[in-house]
């Protein structure tokens, strides 16, 4: 099978090139520069240059492909604005339209869709499913859903099979907040927000999300499916639980309107609203297992490989 994987130098992207060419499938992986190439190939991958945004450049590099992967994003780091995260959302919405006219244009069989969990967190903060209601509550959210239903309407129109794969709050020893979170919590700079305590996030190590791309494609399927670990965690747990694992203070307290001068109002909002859901439906349609089950087999990972560093 050859997999054509638009983001594969990202942290997700990575995964998904090795994981596919460990499992004997051919990976292409859409780059820019000789960094990207160089990325792609050390993973066992194939790098062909492209530009998400140039369907003729993206259906030319997606050439033969039987699975078109859209993993691509541009999610801003340190305090973003708004307009920060505007790259990000024209990544999901015209990513994944050119993307699937590429799928259609090239003849695949399959689309796979990144999208994110908290789509269909519920605002009365109860646990939620593939089949709950979707309530985007900011820009960012919303064009995750766009993307989830230009990729549902192009697998209608074109003829071919639709996957979305919501991922949970990702963390890995080379995701750049899990790296930053865990230098704060040494330096004594990572606060728990008020409110926080309580909100359990549903999180999977991006080693295990790429992994239920691996089995939805493997299983040429189409559908919705929750790609998380066993048990939603809140942020105060994650963090105390890190900070122990490095030796690092205890984290203090800081209340939810600080966090939001300091943090934006969307971050707090997402670490600090009830984020529950589960793997049953990935589980019971694949052969998809989390490696890491828990939030404390995947931080003892992350820790284990800063160490070796």
């Amino acid at each position: 099978m050859k997999v054509f994987i638009a983001g594969a130098t990202g942290v997700l992207g990575r995964r998904l090139v090795s994981q596919f060419a460990a499992h004997g499938h051919t990976a292409v992986g859409l780059t820019r520069d000789e960094r990207g190439d160089t990325i792609v190939e050390s993973r066992g991958g194939e790098p062909r240059r492209g530009d998400l945004f140039d369907e003729e450049s993206v259906v030319h590099t997606a050439e033969g492909a039987d699975v078109v992967i859209h993993a691509a994003t541009a999610i801003p780091t340190d305090d973003p604005s708004p307009e920060d995260w505007e790259l990000n959302n024209r990544v999901r919405r015209e990513g994944a339209q050119v993307l699937t006219k590429a799928a259609a244009d090239v003849g695949a069989d399959q689309y796979l869709q990144q999208s994110i969990v908290w789509v269909a967190r519920q605002p009365d903060g109860t646990a939620f499913d593939e089949d709950s209601a979707r309530h985007p509550d900011d820009p960012s959210t919303q064009s995750a859903v766009d993307a989830e239903d230009i990729s549902m309407e192009a697998g209608e129109l074109y003829d071919f099979d639709v996957g979305i794969l919501r991922c949970g709050y990702f963390y890995a020893p080379d995701a750049y907040h899990t790296r930053k979170h865990g230098e704060a919590l040494i330096q004594g700079d990572q606060p728990i927000i008020g409110g926080s305590e309580t909100a359990k996030i549903s999180r999977v190590h991006v080693s295990d999300a790429a992994s239920g791309f691996v089995a939805a494609a493997e299983g040429n399927l189409s559908g919705i499916w929750h790609v998380i670990d066993d048990e939603p965690v809140s942020m105060a747990e994650f963090s105390t639980a890190l900070a122990e694992r490095l030796d690092a203070p205890a984290p203090e307290r800081i209340s939810e309107a600080v966090a939001r001068r300091e943090m934006g109002d969307i971050q707090v909002d997402l670490l600090s609203s009830p984020m529950s859901t589960s793997n049953d439906k990935l589980q019971a349609e694949t052969d998809w297992e989390p490696k890491y089950s828990t939030y404390k087999d995947g931080l003892d990972h992350v820790v284990e490989h800063w160490e070796s560093e």
